[in-house]
């Protein structure tokens, strides 16, 4: 008797990898450290120490000194990780990065700075700057920039760094560096906030142009390297201090590039460590509407706690200032995720991003499309549903199949979303045109992508109907179906190794050599977003049909599917299964290990769900949504084929019918049961539904006749079997 295994999440929530998206982690982490350290910086100078504590020991002096020692830290680390991942859109054209990024940015500057100005008046006392006339406010708006001054910063960096995009960066960074140095040293003039733009600015280039450098000292760092740099930052701190030489040209620059290092070496040890790492980047990713909604919450908080603290008694104001700055920040930080979150709902996305109808791409449909770069968070329950809009009439809505036969050998009621009929043979079409599309609209030319065969169709057909040109990195024995329908659809096909990291290898090289981004077949937030939407059809015809699912079972390769599933499912009693062929299980294993961990991919017949790791982003979905991990064989995965083309004279790929072998190997284990279930699959309120996308359809006719001979000839198959599976 074969062992036959069901690893059930169950709710747990493993430690899990600080990664999430498909960008480096520590990049991620380090922005968030530098928004917390952002926000305590603003608490300190603008509350903390606006207010009379009236203590003798000096409590308030020592948080103020804790704040300038972290002062050349903050905004050049912030500035460097923004370089970095500004490298590929300074390459796009002219217009791409103007609506992009020099738009965006100035336009987000100039709603927040109407914003800040309006609320700030109510709290005339908060020391910080803004506009009391239309002096003021025009003077703001140009050449004196307000607490905002990061978002006219970017705009001014953008069109900076693309205008001398041909300038050597020998010569750029020295003479950002220069003007660095002066500007630090006090010796040219800077009102406002002028001074911030004019020290950073060699920071965000040296970010855009040295990133190699800076990815290398990233990807070396170890206990060692941190308290060397740690040291170094520490030593350069005390000499500035003692001998007053921090107004010198050129000390200032030098200390911030010891801190950056520093702050580079810290993010990526934090990075490996989930509990820290994971709460950091997430903050990371939400940098933008912590940075233009915590000032005016601030401001208001002060005015509301500045009056009784002084009233208060000497014991209570001291016991109170020793940790007053952090339960401020923390305070600050909450309401001010709050509050984006509060916007979001009411539909003010206006405030964070161009209006659609200042940044709409048609196309020959007329569908308007967002004007941004993909989002670099895990994309959420909003994110399926606006990619659903988007892909309504440009994909085909597939059919929901049912079987009688099937419903009697599963012992529930089983819904299969026919996705084997979708537009290039599998629900890969979703997630490939929707990120294409987004891509396309940002101004980018080209997608270049890499998958065992459906993802890479599906790019390669999305791209000739969006009109970019498209490279596929497939493996060397690829199916030769969708090696074909690939070179059909006008795309360039390089036929290359058999691993993952081969392929990830020739597609990063190709990305750099073309400037083409990388659409990744399960690491990238869109592809997530779009195939979700197979399962959010699944889900929303179940209920309109009186049949709402109990569970839905969607095939693993990469994780980007089922965390598709999992986000649709988000917030209704629907429990999300995934199912992996024996030998190629990463995603059971990475939710055993509470990190993505990779496997030797065994041989298997779904050849599709092979990659050997499950991607970041869909397992920083998976590890607290998934209830569990469903492994089966390559018997059954055949029975499952012959069940679908002999019932329901439905073809679909192994890969495809994995999800159905899956879903009786659930209901074989009574996982998931219900009392009261009707055996015989009669239709009844205590009936259980269980929903199942068959992902794809593309497979090879000798495969076909191999799988399919025995029902031909008339020869029984095995039937699936039925004991008890351990948990």
């Amino acid at each position: 008797m074969r062992t036959r295994e069901h690893s059930a999440a169950g709710g747990a929530n493993p430690a899990g990898t600080a990664a999430s998206g498909g960008r480096l982690a520590w990049a991620d982490v380090a922005k968030g450290g530098c928004i917390l350290l952002v926000l305590l910086w603003h608490v300190i100078m603008k509350d903390y120490l606006q207010i009379d504590w009236l203590l003798g020991a000096p409590v308030a002096g020592v948080w103020g000194e804790f704040g300038e020692l972290l002062l050349p830290l903050r905004m050049p680390l912030f500035f460097t990780i923004s370089g970095m991942l500004a490298a590929t859109a300074v390459h796009r054209p002219w217009r791409a990065v103007g609506r992009s990024r020099i738009a965006r940015f100035l336009y987000l500057y100039v709603v927040w700075l109407l914003v800040h100005t309006a609320v700030l008046a109510l709290a005339p006392g908060f020391p910080t700057d803004r506009a009391t006339s239309p002096g003021e406010l025009l003077a703001q708006l140009t050449v004196t920039p307000s607490n905002l001054w990061y978002l006219h910063a970017l705009a001014l960096y953008f069109v900076l760094a693309k205008a001398l995009r041909r300038v050597h960066p020998a010569v750029l960074l020295a003479a950002a560096g220069a003007l660095s140095a002066v500007a630090s040293a006090g010796l040219v003039d800077t009102p406002g906030n002028r001074a911030g733009l004019y020290q950073n600015l060699v920071f965000f280039l040296a970010g855009l142009h040295l990133r190699r450098h800076v990815r290398r000292w990233a990807g070396a760092v170890t206990v060692g390297r941190l308290l060397l740099a740690a040291g170094a930052y520490a030593a350069a701190l005390a000499v500035v201090a003692t001998t007053g030489g921090g107004r010198l040209p050129g000390v200032a620059p030098l200390v911030s590039v010891l801190a950056v290092l520093f702050g580079i070496a810290v993010a990526v040890r934090l990075a490996r460590w989930p509990a820290v790492g994971d709460p950091l980047a997430a903050l990371g990713r939400q940098t933008l509407p912590i940075y233009v909604i915590h000032m005016p919450v601030l401001a208001l908080l002060h005015r509301l706690v500045a009056d009784p603290i002084a009233a208060l008694d000497d014991s209570a104001r001291l016991a109170l200032a020793l940790g007053f700055p952090l339960s401020l920040t923390a305070l600050v930080l909450a309401l001010s995720l709050g509050v984006h979150r509060v916007l979001l709902a009411a539909r003010a996305t206006w405030l964070f991003d161009l209006p659609a109808s200042q940044q709409a791409d048609r196309t020959d449909k007329g569908d308007d499309m967002s004007r941004t770069d993909p989002p670099v968070a895990a994309p959420a329950q909003v994110d399926v549903t606006e990619a659903a809009r988007w892909l309504d009439g440009q994909v085909l809505r597939t059919p929901l199949l049912h079987s009688a036969a099937i419903d009697r050998l599963a012992g529930v009621r089983v819904l299969l979303k026919a996705e084997n009929l979708q537009t290039g043979g599998s629900y890969k079409m979703r997630g490939g045109l929707y990120a294409a599309g987004r891509l396309a609209a940002a101004g980018h030319t080209g997608v270049v992508a890499q998958s065992t065969g459906n993802h890479a169709v599906a790019v390669a057909l999305a791209a000739r109907r969006l009109g970019l040109a498209a490279t596929v990195v497939l493996p060397a024995d690829a199916a030769p179906t969708k090696v074909a329908r690939a070179r059909a659809a006008g795309a360039r096909v390089i036929l290359t190794g058999v691993t993952v990291e081969e392929r990830l290898a020739v597609v990063r090289r190709i990305s750099e050599e073309t400037g083409h981004p990388i659409v990744d077949a399960y690491d990238h937030p869109d592809v997530i977003a779009g195939q979700g939407t197979a399962s959010l059809e699944l889900i929303e015809e179940a209920e309109r049909a009186g049949t709402p699912l109990d569970a839905l079972v969607l095939p693993v390769g990469g994780g980007g599917g089922v965390a598709g599933a999992c986000l649709a499912a988000e917030g209704r009693s629907i429990e999300v299964y995934g199912v992996e062929p024996v030998g190629c299980d990463s995603l059971a294993l990475s939710l055993a290990t509470g990190r993505p961990t990779p496997v030797g991919p065994a041989p298997t017949i779904a050849d599709g769900l092979r990659p050997a790791c499950v991607g970041e982003l869909p397992f920083a979905i998976l590890r607290t949504r998934l209830r569990g991990v469903v492994r089966v064989d390559d018997e059954e995965i055949a029975e499952a084929f012959r069940l679908l083309l002999m019932e329901l004279k439905v073809l679909a790929e192994p890969s495809g019918a994995a999800g159905l072998a899956g879903a009786l190997r659930l209901t074989a284990a009574g996982v998931p049961g219900r009392p009261g279930a009707d055996p015989d699959g009669a239709d009844g309120p205590s009936q259980r539904t269980v929903g199942v996308v068959l992902t794809g359809g593309n497979v090879e006719a000798d495969l076909v006749a191999r799988l399919a001979a025995p029902a031909l000839l008339g020869e029984p198959a095995p039937a699936l079997l039925k004991e008890e599976v351990a948990a």
